[in-house]
């Protein structure tokens, strides 16, 4: 099973240290684009754009990633429902157009009631995801058909035809992630990856087992993938040492932030990735949760020496997953550093094991 690794470009900042008032890099142009080139350079086949109330535009990121590089896939993240999905698939299939065919999206349905309301959305968890399935329902049959019409609770449309078709009329590779009930239904109907975040490796095998069932139902098959930090050194005590260096400044302030967020967010994987942080913070193979004290969404680490790290990702490979999304504090140095330490390892035709 070839493994595919992804990296990820920081738009709401970057630096040696997390949790400060401010980031010591801000999220530029040429700063993210550089980031970017990096991944491309260190061998990644793809780079996550995030969505989100601290974040720049990830389509507005995606295409300026776009004209900076020549293979790596921007993998971009956005919300349905903000935009109609007709507009949506229009400007998906622009850009897969503008790169070559180089476009992956990541439909993230939010997980914080607080930062939906933000942009004026106030529907009920269960009623967003509701919404995300008629949303997906459309778009997938805009780069399937030449005219598509639906009747929903959400979003009608008649006689919607896309141009520009997508590149070479392919399907668009639709990563999903979510833990809910509801969310693991639309992942198994829609999804052609499902994403989860770096928890203990018996409960992402839990949820895998989970979706494959679901998914059989809609006769369909999907592929799943962890998104998690990386901080790795030539030695473990090197690598320890430079954990607990990245939270080492983190502005108090910063950090009740978060905890409130963690007490207002409704997503079922958030909770339990908050849970993490509790004791020393240590879990399964060389994994770590400290990163998450100050960051929402993925907040764990696989922390160690490159022959670790991997270990502690084929622990994942292992229950299943086949595509990661990895990062490093900072982005711009780390890439280059896990693309020289770590990608390599997963290169050993002997053991079976490929990555792209």
């Amino acid at each position: 099973m070839a493994i595919h690794f992804s990296w990820f470009v920081p738009t709401n900042g970057d630096g040696e240290y997390i949790g400060l008032a401010r980031p010591e890099r801000e999220a530029t142009l040429d700063y993210l684009g550089k980031v970017a080139q990096a991944a491309e350079a260190a061998g990644f086949s793809g780079i996550l754009i995030p969505v989100g109330a601290p974040f720049l535009d990830s389509w507005m990121v995606a295409s300026a990633i776009c004209q900076c590089t020549s293979k790596i896939s921007p993998l971009v993240a956005f919300r349905p429902g903000f935009v109609a999905p007709t507009l949506a698939a229009k400007m998906a299939a622009t850009l897969d157009q503008f790169s070559g065919g180089r476009l992956w999206v990541n439909v993230v349905t939010g997980g914080s009631p607080s930062e939906q309301g933000q942009d004026g959305d106030f529907l009920e968890h269960d009623r967003r995801y509701q919404r995300t399935d008629e949303f997906l329902t459309i778009v997938r049959k805009l780069w399937q058909e030449s005219s598509v019409s639906f009747e929903g609770e959400f979003f009608s449309v008649r006689n919607a035809a896309l141009y520009p078709s997508n590149y070479q009329r392919r399907q668009l590779p639709v990563y999903f992630g979510g833990s809910s009930e509801a969310a693991k239904e639309v992942a198994a109907k829609h999804a052609d990856v499902y994403l989860q975040w770096g928890e203990p490796v018996e409960e992402v095998r839990r949820q895998i087992n989970d979706v494959k069932r679901r998914a059989a139902a809609y006769s369909r098959q999907l592929e799943f993938g962890v998104r998690i930090h990386v901080i790795v050194r030539e030695g473990e005590e090197e690598a320890w040492a430079a954990a607990n260096r990245l939270i080492s400044r983190i502005d108090p302030v910063v950090e009740q932030r978060m905890q409130d967020y963690y007490r207002r967010a409704d997503s079922v994987a958030q909770q339990r990735m908050s849970q993490l942080l509790e004791g020393a913070m240590r879990f399964g193979k060389h994994k770590w949760a400290g990163i998450g004290r100050v960051r929402k969404g993925a907040g764990t680490a696989v922390v160690g020496t490159p022959e670790q790290v991997k270990e502690g990702l084929m622990e994942y490979v292992d229950a299943g997953v086949n595509h990661f999304i990895l990062s490093g504090f900072p982005h711009l140095e780390e890439a280059e550093r896990v693309g020289n330490l770590v990608l390599p390892l997963f290169s050993d035709d002997r053991a079976g094991v490929l990555y792209s």
